[in-house]
């Protein structure tokens, strides 16, 4: 195939299909009609004489072929953003860069309006994109296919090929309702047992990590779990309305408990060791003007994130 002969910007049209799997979901993100989107798909499927996409019940599944050539793709297209980068640097005052970060429930209410402020603060024409991968496989796939600019959370090192940065670190807490009987003193283990529980299972690592230091005491399997939630939207007001407890991140406890005046926090009656939450990039980004510009900017505003003064008073 001849270079010179074939439009780059199909390349394009094929990594967006390949990200969003939809024809029209491509077009949306390329600000395409969903009718150039298919004819720039045809050209592609004549130039390398494959379908490259199948339509399914699960949307446009790539080929082998597709599969083979993303990599490869994605690869040349970097290096064509790192040259465009290294001769006209990385402007936050002036980008319209659509910039994405993998961000959980936790993320959202904890991270979220801090990372918004900041990006509109320095670069108000940046766009922001959040995702929520459910496993560490999945964050992995975004960040290598470049999905995903960065990953934030409480995901393990994700290994060979990626870098990372500790933000800040991150421990667990109590909430009850302000009115519980038991609240205003100091809790017991044989209280926090003998009370029935709430769990919450977000997707990320945090969860993982509290049934490891739980497990460690002795007592994972002695509470009285009577509701597992995978969200953490209501649980407020389920706390606020029952005698029942809930185990969660300091800090996603306090912003509960700014949304929620029924509820209070408490000390948990034994030490459960802090965990890193983390941002992770792959290291192909590493050069890329916007990705480095973006890191920067994230580390001076969460790096070492202040525990929240509530969780420090325990009120």
């Amino acid at each position: 195939m001849n270079i010179n002969t074939i439009d780059l910007n199909l390349f394009l049209v094929f990594r967006a299909i390949y990200a969003t799997r939809s024809v029209t979901a491509a077009g949306e993100r390329l600000c395409m009609t969903q009718s150039a989107v298919s004819n720039a798909l045809k050209r592609l499927r004549d130039r390398f004489n494959d379908p490259l996409f199948v339509r399914t019940a699960a949307g446009m599944q790539p080929t082998p072929m597709a599969q083979q050539l993303f990599h490869l793709i994605e690869e040349g297209l970097l290096k064509f953003t790192q040259a465009i980068d290294r001769a006209r640097s990385f402007d936050p005052a002036t980008s319209d860069r659509l910039m994405r970060i993998a961000l959980n429930d936790v993320g959202h209410a904890v991270l979220l309006p801090t990372i918004m402020g900041a990006v509109r603060a320095a670069a108000p024409g940046v766009r922001m994109e959040t995702v929520s991968p459910s496993t560490e496989q999945e964050t992995r796939r975004l960040l290598q296919d470049g999905e995903i600019d960065l990953a934030l959370g409480s995901w393990p090192s994700l290994g060979a090929g990626f870098r990372h940065e500790t933000l800040f670190d991150e421990s667990f807490t109590l909430l009850m309702r302000s009115a519980h009987p038991l609240r205003g003193r100091a809790l017991t283990l044989e209280e926090y047992l003998d009370a029935e529980h709430v769990l919450y299972r977000p997707s990320g690592a945090s969860e993982l990590a509290l049934q490891a230091a739980l497990s460690n005491e002795g007592i994972l399997a002695r509470r009285k779990v009577v509701l597992t939630s995978a969200h953490f939207v209501g649980l407020a007001a389920v706390v606020a309305s029952s005698d029942w407890m809930l185990t969660l991140p300091c800090r996603l406890a306090a912003a509960m408990k700014g949304r929620e005046p029924g509820i209070a926090v408490a000390p948990l009656p034994f030490v459960l060791p802090p965990f890193p939450v983390l941002m992770q990039w792959h290291e192909r980004v590493d050069s890329d003007g916007g990705n480095d510009w973006l890191r920067g900017l994230l580390t001076r505003h969460l790096g070492n994130l202040p525990m929240p003064a509530q969780i420090a008073r325990r009120t």
